[in-house]
């Protein structure tokens, strides 16, 4: 995205999302008029994850905007449960926050199903162009809602992109390969339409498993790959671009309902400053980690772009199941609302 579109895009997902989730218009938070409380925030992965920089960004906005009257409690590396157990206990209000992946709480609000459909987007621009969407932020919006949750910002990570020890040169290489992929149906479906042999694994296993050659490959953004060092035991990385990773940042309507408005004012627009926050450092350090794996890593990075008609027939191969899935799971209208989003006819 050009430095000149990419604010107006940011700026009118921020005010759409304003319009449709905050609920009650507020003045300026007067930090003064606001009941001091402790609030929990949940999220998995290690101390060093983009999670971890959402939620440290954000508790820093929080209490300083609220003059420390709003102090956030962070709980990282799944101390307090996986996301699905938090998932039930934010809907009691016992934790606050969570900021994840949409793969992961797909099972409880089913309308994130469509974020599975694969290979849809062939760069940042375009998908954050079709996830700014205000007519789309509408939609989904109030399928949060329905489950009793508030979504308070989306972000992302770029792409989530395949590592392996196989060589890729066309569509046929993806035949019989063992790829570790999130616990997720729909992701293991369209990998299974690859002939690729979808395995699920925990991602503290992953490393193991390729070391002693139970899998070939993984899939994750280029600073995970990085960071757990799997360039250790994997001689390959792509840009198959194959999901956009967004980041996903709510909270329970418990929570939501019992605050102050002078409170949710300053809760969401801490959240929209830390989602672009996030956004911005993932364009620059997701191409510092890939540079990494290749130059200081020795990795050997193979560009799906340069490989003709690879991206067309992964598309084609993996689009109508995923649509059909979707539509099993998803009310119709939401469907085509993001499709519609996204670009992609119907």
């Amino acid at each position: 995205m050009s430095k000149r579109n990419k604010p107006v895009v940011f700026l009118m997902a921020a005010v759409m999302l304003s319009i449709i989730f905050c609920g009650t218009a507020v003045r300026d938070a007067d930090a003064a008029e606001i009941k001091s409380r402790t609030m929990v925030f949940h999220y998995a992965g290690p101390l060093d994850c983009t999670n971890a920089r959402f939620a440290n960004s954000f508790k820093e906005l929080v209490e300083r905007k609220s003059g420390g009257k709003l102090k956030i409690d962070i709980y990282g590396q799944n101390i307090l449960g996986t996301d699905i157990d938090c998932l039930s206990t934010m809907k009691v209000g016992k934790v606050d926050f969570m900021v994840t992946v949409p793969a992961m709480v797909v099972n409880v609000i089913p309308a994130l199903a469509v974020y599975d459909i694969p290979f849809t987007f062939d760069n940042v621009k375009s998908a954050r162009t079709a996830l700014s969407d205000p007519q789309w932020l509408s939609v989904i919006g109030k399928e949060y809602e329905k489950a009793g949750y508030h979504l308070l910002a989306t972000s992302d990570s770029n792409f989530r992109v395949i590592s392996t020890n196989k060589e890729i040169k066309g569509i046929d290489d993806f035949k019989g390969m063992k790829l570790r992929t999130m616990e997720n149906k729909n992701h293991i479906a369209f990998f299974n339409a690859l002939g690729v042999k979808a395995t699920p694994l925990n991602a503290s296993e992953v490393y193991l498993a390729l070391q002693q050659g139970m899998l070939q490959g993984q899939e994750n953004p280029y600073s995970q790959i990085y960071d757990k060092k799997l360039y250790e035991v994997q001689k390959y990385v792509t840009n198959s671009n194959h999901i956009f990773h967004n980041i996903i940042f709510f909270t329970g309507q418990a929570t939501w309902k019992s605050l102050q408005p002078e409170a949710q004012k300053i809760i969401w627009d801490a959240a929209q400053e830390t989602a672009k926050k996030i956004s911005d450092y993932s364009d620059k350090s997701e191409g510092e980690f890939l540079n990494k794996l290749v130059k200081e890593r020795g990795v050997k990075f193979i560009d799906f772009d340069k490989i003709p008609g690879l991206r067309k027939e992964l598309r084609k191969a993996t689009l109508k199941g995923a649509k059909d899935r979707a539509a099993k799971q998803v009310d119709p209208k939401l469907l085509a609302a993001y499709l519609k989003a996204c670009g992609i006819k119907d």
